[in-house]
């Protein structure tokens, strides 16, 4: 929240991926004391909470999500914003949703209207959130346009902006 400048209390949901065996015994206190007052809940898989927190935002029913994915590695979290929470906050979105599929990254590639030789970066794993900051860091790094994250038989294709 800080990387994006966004005041924890516009927040409106919080969404915790915990990947295999990781669990949260206190997902509340760990929500609270990051400054979150919204309500929080924990999912099978980050990439799930990613989707799930995207898919709020794309039904316009969620403006803010912040979505944290645990894995062995440790904790990544992001921001997910709507296009009226950009405008209204005045944030700097790293990239957009160009496209999500349950059925793997070549219907994800057909949603968008692109092909996969487009791709600058595709990341491929079990942890999707790690992925996908992964992912944004590389894409900015190279300057890149498009990216992919592949968690099974999920994939979400970003584009830089």
């Amino acid at each position: 929240m800080e990387r994006a400048e966004v005041n924890p209390s516009r927040i409106q949901d919080a969404l915790f991926g915990f990947e295999r065996s990781f669990t949260s015994p206190g997902l509340q206190d760990t929500a609270r004391k990051a400054g979150l007052t919204c309500a929080a809940v924990s999912v099978s898989s980050s990439m799930r909470a990613v989707f799930f927190g995207a898919q709020s935002i794309l039904n316009d029913s969620i403006d803010l999500v912040a979505v944290a994915g645990v894995d062995g590695r440790g904790t990544c979290a992001l921001v997910l914003a709507g296009p009226e929470a950009v405008g209204r906050w005045n944030l700097m979105p790293r990239a957009r949703l160009a496209a999500r599929s349950l059925h793997g990254s070549e219907a994800a590639l057909r949603q968008a209207g692109i092909r996969s030789d487009e791709l600058a970066v595709v990341k491929q794993s079990e942890s999707g959130a790690r992925l996908l900051c992964e992912l944004l860091d590389e894409l900015e790094i190279r300057q890149a346009r498009w990216g992919m994250v592949v968690v099974g038989e999920l994939a979400m294709l970003v584009e830089r902006v």
